[in-house]
């Protein structure tokens, strides 16, 4: 994976704040762990990350998952078909 960003005057704030969320190797490992599934499930996401060592609660699991959504890194959506939300790390980092 490999992760760009632009330092432009503007969004320095917002750049601050993506880098406060990726300082957390957990949060990264989360990210790299996305990167390797498919469009999941929070539930399935943290089935994978509890057998990883990563996360042991659910709970955290989501924040952090949400935390990585804030980055514009992960897209949350709702799959109608499967009825539920599910999380995927964007192919594209926003500028």
């Amino acid at each position: 994976m490999k992760l760009k960003f632009e330092l432009v005057g503007g969004k320095l704030k917002e750049v601050s704040r993506t880098f406060l969320i990726l300082s957390n190797i957990k949060r990264l490992r989360l990210l790299l762990l996305l990167n390797k599934i498919p469009a999941s499930s929070s539930a399935d996401i943290h089935r994978a990350a509890k057998k990883e060592g990563i996360y042991s609660n659910r709970e955290t699991t989501y924040r952090a998952l949400e935390d990585l959504v804030k980055t514009k890194l992960v897209s949350k959506t709702y799959d109608e078909e499967k009825k539920e939300l599910v999380y995927t790390v964007k192919n594209e980092i926003p500028k």
